[in-house]
Formats: structure tokens, C-alpha cells, sequence
């Protein structure tokens, strides 16, 4: 009888993590898991690095210059008036003139850049939860010395009524025509009842050639009417005191700088940082012994030795 010959059947290809053979694709979760290990041996170096950012970006903070913010409250306002305020206030003919007020601000620098860094303080938004067609706003300013960004700020929101006021003769057209509008709406608003009360009187009389008017387009007169009444109420408004819901406050607390976003920032960067330079290093190390990438390694290895 002939013998049988038993041959060895390889179930599963081997892997040699830092030999010079391929890697396998089925055998990612054994190259996964050595990268995890070599993480954990080296643990209490990425803890260490992770809370000496922490402290070196605690004692940034502390080092930096604190910043108050004085904020007032507007409005409300309709969404289109607010839009061009925002444009006017952060404009010249606005702040040029409040930058004169005060010299102590920015003192050494031109107008045209302390009018820049002023505008960049400045931060002009809406309430949360306001509707935007009708909304409250809120205008703060920063600055180092909570006095001077209240004073600031209240200038420039005396310098904006000022440039929003209309001129006495325009003021004048504006309250006549409020005046004729709400007489209009008046007069309309009476007609509309007695017509409800009075059906009949809705009924055209071909005979006599009597056709009432259409009780929809005088519903439809009265609010556009009162639309108008609306929009001169509000251009009236404009350049007095009435558009400040509440004057600029003195602020007693920093607002910056914000350690709670920093510190924590500079933590997770750190952290990340550390995890992904060991495992660029891991990488390195485990094609290092491949004949096909020695040559290019070993030119690396002399500018950035591993």
C-alpha cells in the first residue's frame, strides 16, 4: 500500500507586524490592537503633557488682560430698520465723532485705526427668541476699563438717535400724514361696523343704480392703513430715546478672557496631539524593517530621528 502524505493546511495567513511582509487586510483588529497597547504603555506620558497644557493655558489666561463688556437692549424693531441701524452705527459720520470724544481710547494710533479696532468690538444681535420681524436687540461694546465702554457706548447710541432723527420740516410732514392715516382708519373701522349691523344694506339696488361699497376691499384699505400708521409710528420714533429699551450697563464682572473655553481647548489639543504623534511614531516603527521603504526611512531618520 502506498502512504498517505498529510499536508499542513494554513488556516490563516501570519502576520508579521514589523517584518517585511504584507499585512494582511483581515488582521486590521491585531494591528489595532498593538496600536492600543503601545498607547497604554506610554499613558502616563500623554496624561502628564495633557495637564501641563492645561496649566500652561490656565496661567495664558490669568497673564491676559481682562475685557468688560457693557451691553444695551433696543428695540423692538422691525427686521429692515434694524438691519440698516446696524450699517449706521458702524459707520464714520457714527463713530468718527465719539472717537473724537474720547482721546484716552487707543491713544498713538490714527482715527481710521482706532475707528477699525472699535468696530471690531463692538457686536450688534438679536435677542434670542425675538421675532424677526418685530425684535429686540441687544449692542455691547468691550473693553478693558468697564467705565470707558459704558461711557462709549452710550455716545454712540446718542451720536446713531442723532443721525436717525428727521429734520424738523420732514418731522412735521410725518405727524400730518400719522394724523390723516388714523382718521382714515377711524372713519373706516365705523363704515365696516354699521355695514356688519346693516346686511341689507350690502345688497346692490339695480333699479336706483346704487351699489354699495365691497365691505373686502375696505377691510383690505383699513389694513394697509394701519400698516402705514405702523411704519410712521416708527419713523417718528427714530432719534429718540424711545428705540432704548435699557441704557448701557456698568459692567462689574470680565467677560473675558473665558477660561472655561481655553483651557479646555488646550487640554483636548494636547491630548489629541500626543495620541496622534505616537501613533505616526508606531507607524514609522512598523514599516521601518520593509526593504522598500528602508531607503526613505533611513533618509527621514537623519532629519527627524525616532
Amino acid at each position: 500500500m502506498s502512504e498517505k502524505r498529510i499536508v499542513p493546511v494554513e488556516l490563516a495567513p501570519k502576520v508579521e507586524l514589523h517584518g517585511g511582509d504584507e499585512v494582511d487586510s483581515g488582521n486590521w483588529t491585531v494591528l489595532s490592537l498593538e496600536a492600543l497597547a503601545f498607547l497604554a504603555e506610554r499613558w502616563k506620558f500623554i496624561l502628564i503633557t495633557t495637564l501641563i497644557a492645561g496649566v500652561l493655558a490656565y496661567g495664558v489666561t490669568l497673564l491676559l488682560p481682562k475685557v468688560y463688556t457693557s451691553v444695551a437692549f433696543l428695540g423692538p424693531i422691525e427686521e429692515a430698520y434694524a438691519k440698516s441701524s446696524d450699517v449706521l452705527i458702524q459707520s464714520a459720520p457714527v463713530l468718527d465723532p465719539v472717537i473724537g470724544s474720547f482721546p484716552q481710547y487707543r491713544p498713538g494710533y490714527g482715527l481710521e485705526d482706532r475707528r477699525e479696532y472699535l468696530n471690531s468690538r463692538l457686536t450688534w444681535k438679536m435677542v434670542r427668541g425675538s421675532s424677526p420681524k418685530l425684535a429686540m436687540y441687544t449692542l455691547s461694546l468691550e473693553d478693558g476699563d468697564p467705565h470707558l465702554a459704558q461711557s462709549m457706548l452710550s455716545a454712540i447710541l446718542d451720536r446713531w438717535l442723532e443721525a436717525l432723527a428727521p429734520r424738523p420740516d420732514n418731522s412735521d410732514r410725518l405727524v400730518k400724514t400719522l394724523e390723516a392715516s388714523e382718521t382714515q382708519a377711524n372713519d373706516l373701522s365705523q363704515v365696516i361696523s354699521e355695514l356688519k349691523k346693516r346686511p341689507d344694506a350690502m345688497i346692490p339696488d339695480v333699479k336706483t343704480g346704487i351699489f354699495p361699497p365691497n365691505i373686502g376691499d375696505m377691510i383690505k384699505l383699513r389694513t394697509e392703513t394701519a400698516a402705514r400708521i405702523v411704519e410712521l409710528t416708527q419713523q417718528l420714533r427714530a432719534g429718540t430715546r424711545d428705540l432704548i429699551f435699557r441704557a448701557p450697563d456698568l459692567p462689574g464682572q470680565p467677560s473675558g478672557p473665558r477660561r472655561t473655553i481655553i483651557v479646555p481647548t488646550a487640554m483636548a489639543v494636547a491630548l489629541f496631539g500626543s495620541i496622534a504623534f505616537f501613533l505616526i511614531y508606531w507607524g514609522l516603527s512598523l514599516i521601518a524593517g520593509r526593504p522598500a521603504y528602508t531607503r526613505v526611512l533611513a533618509r527621514l531618520h537623519r532629519v527627524i530621528p525616532w
